[in-house]
């Protein structure tokens, strides 16, 4: 049994939710700014939000799976 102890905050969880949804949120970036041409900022910034949801949630989903 090990004396360290791992102390983690709410910025620590938002790093490694970060990291975690890192595909979904370029993947998302980049379809969302080929998607809407118009305002590719724009797009990339909604299709990057939209990834890293989708990616956590299918993250989430797969890890309370029996295969997980």
């Amino acid at each position: 049994m090990s004396d360290i102890a791992l102390d983690w905050g709410p910025l620590d969880y938002a790093l490694i939710a970060l990291i975690l949804g890192s595909p979904g949120l370029l993947i998302g970036a980049a379809i969302g700014a080929i998607v809407w041409r118009r305002h590719r900022l724009f797009g990339a910034l909604i299709g990057a939000f939209a990834g890293l949801v989708l990616w956590l949630a299918g993250f989430i989903l797969w890890k309370m799976s029996p295969w997980g």
